[in-house]
């Protein structure tokens, strides 16, 4: 007999498009929330991301027209070794040996290199009407943004909202291997239209992607046919995941169970290693731990 949940769970992107691509890893995440551990690709994203949102929180005082290229990539990459030396202790632990942990952040290095010539190279278009800081605040968008959508009970955080002269720029960074907009990306930059949409009453003008392994920002217009399709996939999940019965969530078997450097946190019980308890049992290590 298949259960009825009574309560509808705030949704997000990241939760809807784990649905799509595999329901049981939707139910184990959101149904029984599990605990569900990071890899060393979500850890170092993470410290890719931190250094990226803190770079435009910078005092920019001492900073004019002869020294800022130097100080903006000095503080770029003091910013990251920072988040790096939080997030390594987190690294080790995974059992990663050095040379995977050092490759990953000279790729991670690279990344932010790859960012901040981008920058650069738009600052410059701007730099000779005015001081340093009126250029750099031109180009300094909102980072973090959370927004939240009423009507759909769906939320999310925005990478980086830019306002120049008048148009509209969402923009997520992204640290992944390839540059392409999949059908999941899309639909996560379709939520952040439609959740801006209902904040502020009006599109955005564009939304995007920055491949930063690839020094490359790719954008898609923003349309009502957009936005409805974003609706349309907030009102099915509520529809699809009432049930709290597992039957209800058919197993999905890919690439995306194991990898190179890593594995989903539910390969041990999908695949019959571990078993519900040992789960509740690691999470209680680590809720003692911290």
């Amino acid at each position: 007999m298949t259960k009825r949940g009574n309560m509808t769970r705030q949704e997000s992107p990241s939760s809807i498009n784990t649905y799509n691509l595999c329901k049981r890893k939707y139910y184990y995440s959101y149904k029984l929330n599990l605990p569900r551990k990071d890899n060393i690709s979500t850890i170092t994203g993470k410290a890719v991301h931190d250094a990226l949102e803190n770079f435009f929180k910078i005092d920019t005082s001492s900073i004019n027209k002869s020294n800022y290229e130097f100080i903006l990539k000095h503080e770029l990459i003091n910013l990251f070794n920072n988040s790096w030396t939080k997030a390594l202790p987190s690294l080790l632990n995974l059992e990663n040996d050095k040379n995977t942990i050092r490759n990953y952040y000279q790729n991670s290095i690279y990344m932010l290199q790859n960012f901040i010539e981008d920058f650069l190279i738009a600052l410059s278009s701007f730099i000779n009407d005015g001081t340093f800081q009126d250029a750099f605040n031109k180009l300094k968008p909102q980072t973090e943004v959370h927004l939240y959508s009423e009507k759909h009970n769906v939320h999310g955080y925005l990478d980086a909202i830019l306002n120049i002269n008048g148009e509209v720029y969402i923009i997520d960074y992204k640290t992944s291997s390839k540059d392409n907009i999949t059908e999941d990306y899309k639909l996560q930059l379709a939520i952040y239209s439609l959740m801006f949409n209902e904040k502020f009453g009006k599109l955005p003008n564009k939304v995007g992607l920055h491949f930063l392994r690839h020094g490359t920002k790719k954008y898609i217009d923003v349309s009502q046919d957009l936005i409805d399709t974003a609706g349309r996939e907030c009102e099915l999940i509520k529809f699809n995941t009432e049930s709290n019965d597992i039957k209800d969530y058919d197993k999905n078997p890919g690439s995306w169970c194991k990898w190179k450097d890593g594995q989903c946190s539910f390969y041990g019980i999908c695949y019959g290693v571990k078993k519900l308890e040992d789960y509740n049992e690691e999470n209680l290590i680590q809720i003692k731990r911290n």
